[in-house]
């Protein structure tokens, strides 16, 4: 079973400040081709803000988004999930209250990044595979092994 550790590695981290505008979050995640990101002050996340959050918060309730600053609609229920925690235990937590992107955070609660669940599918998938892989290579023993002599 992999470990987040292994998932997201030394990828870059992406956060903003909260005093930004949604204007200028929304530029930052079209430009780091992101599709949620961190919202600091300081080196505290205070919040996260997803392309979720756009549509629900901003689009449909009309805000300006060049004049509302993303602390005003960012979620604030912040969950994580440790870095050295198990990828099915991420997946749990994921699934059980539907989000897409999970906050990473090591043992010193430093931000470490996002894990999305298209990453935890993909792991899914490939122990999925691997284990198909093993059960036919044993059936494929068993069924033709050749008697010693």
């Amino acid at each position: 079973m992999r470990t987040i550790r292994e998932i997201v590695g030394d990828r870059e981290v992406f956060s903003v400040d909260s005093s930004m505008t949604i204007q200028e979050v929304v530029g930052y995640l079209v430009e780091k081709g992101v599709g949620a990101v961190a919202v600091c002050e300081g080196d505290h996340v205070v919040g996260v803000f997803s392309e979720r959050d756009l549509l629900r918060r901003v689009v449909y309730k009309g805000l300006d988004p060049e004049k509302e600053t993303i602390s005003t609609v960012m979620t604030k229920q912040l969950f994580h999930v440790s870095i050295d925690e198990s990828h099915s235990v991420a997946r749990s937590l994921m699934v059980g209250k539907n989000f897409r992107h999970l906050l990473v955070m090591d043992e010193d609660k430093h931000l470490r990044g996002f894990v999305s669940i298209r990453e935890l599918i993909e792991v899914d998938l490939e122990e999925s595979r691997e284990l198909v892989g093993r059960l036919n290579d044993e059936y494929f023993d068993h069924q033709f092994k050749v008697p010693k002599k």
